[in-house]
């Protein structure tokens, strides 16, 4: 997902599948005209809550919500999807740990129905083809 300023990208690999609803290592990368601010490999998700995450910006489409919250495992991100007049606005907090303090940062990026469409999409294609875990994991 992507304006003039920022991009966001959520990419899944397993992490381990000893259940019916496996976590899933997160890749998360956030990145600032072009330049990488923030990658961050330990957000952990469950399959599920990918799953809800497309269901739910789907519904976001269709008009049978206006909005869509996400917190990871951590919570290190926060992902918060809105529909604003006629746009979404994706509003994610970024929470890290230094010493004994929290900081966060927050980000915002507007986007379109289609380039919308085009995240979910690519989640799920994601999602579907998603890597093994690691031999070391």
């Amino acid at each position: 997902m992507r304006d003039d300023c920022l991009e966001l990208e959520l990419t899944p690999r397993r992490y381990q599948e000893m259940d019916d609803d496996p976590f899933i290592l997160s890749i998360f990368e956030l990145l600032e005209n072009k330049k990488a601010i923030i990658r961050d490999f330990s957000a952990v998700l469950l399959e599920s809550e990918y799953t809800l995450l497309i269901s739910g910006i789907k519904m976001l489409i269709m008009g049978n919500q206006d909005k869509i919250h996400l917190e990871t495992i951590e919570p290190l991100l926060i992902l918060s999807i809105n529909k604003e007049n006629g746009n979404y606005s994706f509003k994610i907090k970024i929470i890290l740990k230094d010493d004994s303090k929290l900081n966060s940062n927050l980000f915002e990026i507007t986007c379109n129905k289609e380039k919308l469409e085009s995240f979910a999409e690519g989640l799920k294609s994601n999602l579907e083809n998603v890597k093994k875990p690691s031999k070391l994991l």
